[in-house]
């Protein structure tokens, strides 16, 4: 089930809503925990059943190895325990989604006539498995694992961020469950989240997919290696920007709403990152709990900053690369994130030996920062969206091609247009309903923005419904999201 399709909003979502809440009405807390793991199993088994029996298995091995990791047991016997689930955590990625890359890779290598199957990828793996990654590690670092096996459950299925995120970690998720069990809900976070879920539903519905259907066929046409003019060309990528920027941000926040709406507060992982200065700070806005991960399981155990500025650049690069490749099997995702890798590179590079760049300020100089990081953030995503390596260059060619023989529907050149105003200058839907993951980190302020808390008021109510009647009249023709791929 995708979050703007009708299977998902006239079924699923109220029926779950009513039990939930029906069962905390009736005093049943514990029950009603359960009943929404039971949910979460529910939605993920409607996409596949054996994936499901796979999201179990998985599941129940990562629980007892991290309870052995967090154990009394000698120091080495939780490491190893700890390093099992992890090695099977990446084993079971691997098989499921690089395992045809790297074999295809070998035997062209080798000249073999090698033949691999098109194994099918289960959605949310590398989601569920990385925060499970996580797990097993903080339970070896810091002895303190999930007891409840329910709980442990609920936190790797729970259904508003299973599928593409965000990326929690157990020690914020574990008290949140706790308290659903044993504490009373404060009514106000159901039109709350509701909000928030409309504004989500109206950037993908009313955004993202629209660009997408008019896009689309410029993609394919330079996957077949049709040569795109310039305005085709500027169409697809400028399009594809705005895309993917309306569609993981619309999930985002359906994912926070969705939370709410049964008293969770996910984390922040999407803050505007067009409007960033730099490819640092680009990353401190986009898929953040993804950026966090990474440093604290994969750029950390590299070295960190030890080492001097050689190691530190080096782990920085390999991190920044190995998040590429997170994405996606293919060259064009080890090339996207090599570029991403370079970037942020010869940014924390220029930071160490030409400060006085960090201290070029002004709306001149701001305007200038934020048109090259967005030039650049746009050349890569053509790597990211293409179907191949010479899909990517054709459109890239196109670029600078004669204009003729491809028009632009005015129609979504002016969609286009409102978007890039959306996520360029207009406050974020978060800034704008004030959403706070938790009272010790709010949303930083930027500029004249602020946050505009949206309190439960008539005017808040008709926007909300608006929006939600405008995206449910067109979520009869859904579109997955983009990171559901992943």
């Amino acid at each position: 089930m995708v979050f703007s399709a009708y299977p998902f909003l006239l079924v699923f979502l109220p029926l779950t809503l009513v039990g939930f809440y029906a069962l905390r009405a009736a005093g049943r807390r514990r029950m009603s925990v359960n009943f929404l793991l039971a949910a979460s199993f529910v939605f993920y088994g409607a996409w596949s059943l054996p994936h499901l029996a796979l999201l179990i298995a998985s599941i129940l091995a990562n629980y007892c190895c991290g309870r052995y990791a967090a154990s009394s047991a000698p120091k080495e016997r939780r490491r190893l325990a700890m390093l099992a689930g992890v090695v099977g955590n990446l084993g079971l990625v691997f098989w499921f989604k690089y395992l045809d890359f790297a074999g295809s890779n070998l035997a062209a290598l080798a000249g073999a006539d090698w033949t691999f199957r098109n194994i099918v990828l289960p959605l949310g793996i590398s989601f569920f498995t990385f925060q499970q990654i996580a797990y097993l590690v903080d339970c070896y670092r810091t002895r303190d694992g999930e007891r409840r096996f329910r709980d442990y459950a609920l936190f790797v299925t729970f259904f508003p961020q299973l599928i593409a995120g965000p990326i929690v970690h157990h020690r914020y998720a574990r008290p949140q469950f706790a308290a659903l069990a044993s504490e009373r809900l404060n009514a106000d976070w159901i039109p709350y989240g509701l909000m928030i879920f409309a504004m989500g539903l109206a950037k993908k519905t009313l955004i993202a997919d629209p660009i997408a259907r008019a896009i689309d066929p410029l993609w394919a046409a330079a996957a077949t290696g049709d040569p795109l003019g310039a305005a085709a060309a500027w169409t697809a990528m400028v399009g594809y920007t705005l895309q993917i920027y309306f569609d993981f941000s619309g999930y985002c926040d359906m994912a926070i709403g969705l939370g709410l709406m049964v008293g969770v507060r996910l984390p922040v992982n999407f803050n505007s990152p067009y409007r960033a200065k730099s490819i640092i700070d680009f990353w401190r806005r986009w898929h953040m709990t993804l950026s966090a991960f990474l440093r604290d399981y994969v750029y950390i155990p590299l070295g960190g900053n030890k080492g001097g500025a050689f190691f530190r650049l080096r782990n920085i690069f390999l991190t920044m690369l190995i998040g590429g490749v997170w994405h996606g099997a293919a060259w064009t995702f080890v090339i996207w994130g090599a570029i991403h890798a370079s970037l942020i590179t010869l940014n924390h590079a220029a930071r160490l030996w030409l400060p006085e760049l960090d201290r070029w300020r002004g709306p001149a100089a701001d305007a200038v920062k934020r048109a090259a990081l967005l030039g650049a953030v746009m050349i890569a995503w053509v790597y990211f969206r293409a179907d191949g390596v010479s899909a990517a260059h054709a459109v890239l060619r196109g670029l600078i091609a004669p204009a003729a023989g491809y028009a632009p529907d005015p129609y979504v050149l002016a969609l286009m247009a409102f978007g890039a105003a959306l996520a360029l200058f207009a406050p974020n839907s978060l800034e704008v309903a004030g959403y706070v993951e938790a009272p010790e980190r709010p949303i930083p302020r930027e500029g004249a923005h602020g946050a505009r808390m949206l309190r439960p008021t008539p005017m808040a109510a008709a926007a909300t419904a608006i929006l939600l009647a405008a995206g449910l009249a067109v979520a009869w023709r859904p579109a997955v999201f983009i990171y559901f791929n992943f």
